[in-house]
């Protein structure tokens, strides 16, 4: 004879507010790895790019205001950046003292040419 399960065998025999809220879960939680996953990416390549943009910098390839400028970030901003990249072990703390002497140089070269009455 048939053997009967408590248990119910089909989608249908299971209540429409448990399959309701069974989807929403399991969406939310898809919408969350996936949010969280293109974060991580967009975090990830936006470190990449900065790093090759102090690499340059480091060798002279290109000016520290032009990686300011590139990097979107004013000059105290990009400071802590260098800091940053030196604490997460991005950087050693040789190039970051390259960067950063760079980095007062250009600063002060603009100074200079914006005030020529200082010079003499």
């Amino acid at each position: 004879m048939l053997e009967t399960s408590t248990l119910p065998t089909t989608l249908a025999a299971v209540e429409v507010p448990v399959l309701f809220w069974t989807g929403v879960f399991a969406t939310t939680i898809v919408w969350v790895l996936v949010s969280n996953l293109r974060q991580f990416s967009q975090t990830r390549q936006r470190e990449r790019t900065r790093r090759e943009i102090a690499a340059y910098v480091a060798e002279g390839s290109i000016s520290p205001a032009d990686a300011r400028t590139m990097m979107g970030a004013d000059e105290t901003e990009f400071e802590k950046k260098i800091a940053d990249a030196v604490s997460w072990g991005m950087l050693s703390s040789k190039k970051a003292e390259q960067l950063l002497k760079a980095l007062r140089d250009d600063r002060e070269s603009r100074e200079r040419s914006a005030n020529p009455a200082s010079m003499s």
